[in-house]
């Protein structure tokens, strides 16, 4: 009999979507205790007041404080200006700014170059790069006779010459001419 009991109540347990007769909460047993000794505890409170306010109090409380501490309101506070501060400052630094200009270029000029100092590779970079152009007058003017051998012109054969003109571009070429 047993087998058909535990039968029934798991077919209607199917067919109301039940699983058990009853229900409790999640963790009911582990916060019981708790509930119990807190329901205790309140109802051993007594139910008087202990602690009274005067009447008004609340509404009271800020101007007694306010009196208390003897602070006015209508005390003027003194406005110190930034701005007439700042402008003292203005000429100062300016004649402080004129001085520090004048002084490192007065104690810097014992750095003075000379066209002993400039390399043959500076000055070549600065043609290569575009910074400078001269023509064959300017060259002639710098350059004497004496700076030329007799065989620099013998020393170049036809074939070096051939060569230097077939591989030269011809935009350069162009430009060469020009």
């Amino acid at each position: 009999m047993d087998k058909e009991t535990k039968n029934i109540t798991d077919f209607i347990n199917q067919k109301t979507g039940k699983n058990t007769g009853f229900l409790i909460p999640e963790n009911y047993f582990d916060e019981l205790e708790d509930n119990f000794t807190s329901e205790i505890t309140i109802r051993s409170l007594s139910k008087k007041e202990v602690f009274t306010t005067p009447s008004n109090y609340f509404n009271t409380v800020e101007n007694t404080i306010l009196t208390k501490l003897d602070i006015t309101t209508s005390k003027e506070t003194k406005v110190i200006s930034l701005q007439k501060r700042i402008l003292q400052f203005v000429p100062l630094s300016a004649a402080a700014a004129v001085l520090l200009f004048i002084g490192l270029n007065y104690f810097n000029t014992n750095n003075t170059n000379t066209f002993d100092d400039i390399t043959y590779t500076e000055i070549t970079s600065w043609y290569e790069n575009g910074y400078g152009e001269t023509n064959n007058t300017d060259l002639a003017t710098f350059l004497e006779s004496e700076d030329f051998e007799d065989d620099f012109l013998t020393s170049i054969n036809d074939n070096n010459l051939e060569n230097y003109i077939d591989n030269i571009d011809e935009a350069t070429f162009i430009n060469e001419i020009e």
